[in-house]
């Protein structure tokens, strides 16, 4: 057994290549390989991901703060939903989402599901 093994936090650790850390920064601004290939190809899938857009969901039946959290927690575990606030006395739910993961059909269909009326959907800016 080598008991002479450095930790990966002191100095004589072996260090990243400059090189290694220029890649991470592409990835990190360009996102994963496969957008990165594809960044400056227009594309139908790329319309959809253009960035998140904001949904206000009317919601009927919510008569209590735990309705709201119950409505707040089945969309928030939803793939593509962003951000979620239920409001109580407007009887809204307001979701931040991406189009390309999800829609407004969608997030409807899981308040309806949980024994809820969702109403019409209204996109905002």
């Amino acid at each position: 057994m080598n008991t002479h093994m450095t930790h990966p936090h002191t100095p004589s650790a072996r260090r990243p290549s400059p090189g290694a850390y220029a890649l991470a920064a592409a990835l990190v601004l360009l996102g994963t390989p496969s957008k990165a290939f594809s960044a400056g190809m227009p594309s139908a899938q790329s319309d959809q991901q253009i960035g998140p857009k904001l949904v206000v969901i009317p919601v009927e039946g919510m008569i209590c703060i735990s309705c709201a959290a119950t409505v707040k927690r089945a969309i928030k575990g939803m793939e593509g939903v962003v951000h979620v606030e239920v409001s109580l006395e407007s009887r809204t739910a307001q979701v931040t989402y991406m189009p390309a993961k999800t829609s407004p059909e969608r997030i409807a269909a899981v308040i309806d599901k949980l024994g809820y009326k969702a109403g019409a959907p209204r996109e905002t800016q």
